[in-house]
């Protein structure tokens, strides 16, 4: 679908309804936490993380996930399709940062496609969006890539708050479905590991 004004005026209306009638307190991203862990201990690709952990009372945390890709570039153009992508509701980031390019275009895709384009500076182009209304997307990143290059670098990271009790203690599920095989970094207030997904099982 070409690219029209309406729809980034769509998207910034729904962007400006959300903050109007929602509350998007900012998490710290360097809260004290005394620990965090997840389960399960050796997950698949597709699984849902349940993370508990504990830091002060009442403190709001940010929580970022990030991971990198690369994409085959075919008749110098590369693509990368998310087929579900979960926003959580309150504060919430997205960035995507794609290397060795002219160009990057975001694409969400609902009742029709919204699309925003980006130009490269030095061969890199970046998106970065906040307080994206909650819900389930389909989400296409593509763009022209440097002649001569084979694969595309996407480094991925979004962030969402997560809200301790009045003993400090917090809960928080993940789903892993839009993440590929590998590894892929959580970082919860100043603590930061490392979780590596296998292929999901098959029977």
């Amino acid at each position: 679908m070409p690219f029209s004004k309406d729809n980034n005026l769509f998207l910034n209306f729904s962007k400006a309804l959300y903050s109007l009638t929602s509350e998007h307190r900012e998490g710290n991203p360097e809260a004290i936490v005394e620990e965090w862990s997840f389960f399960p201990l050796s997950p698949c690709t597709g699984d849902v993380l349940d993370i508990t952990g504990r830091t002060e009372s009442s403190e709001t945390i940010t929580m970022a996930v990030s991971f990198s890709i690369t994409s085959p570039v075919i008749n110098d153009k590369y693509e990368y399709l998310f087929k579900k992508v979960g926003i959580p509701g309150g504060s919430n980031s997205f960035q995507v940062r794609a290397q060795k390019v002219h160009d990057l275009n975001f694409i969400v895709r609902m009742f029709v496609d919204f699309k925003r384009s980006f130009d490269a500076e030095n061969g890199v182009a970046q998106f970065y969006e906040k307080n994206v209304p909650p819900g389930n997307y389909e989400i296409v990143i593509n763009g022209n890539a440097i002649e001569g290059e084979n694969e595309v670098k996407l480094d991925f990271l979004a962030t969402q708050t997560i809200k301790a009790d009045d003993e400090g203690k917090f809960h928080q599920k993940y789903d892993t479905c839009t993440l590929p095989k590998g590894d892929f970094s959580v970082k919860i207030g100043n603590r930061e590991k490392v979780i590596s997904l296998k292929d999901e099982t098959k029977e």
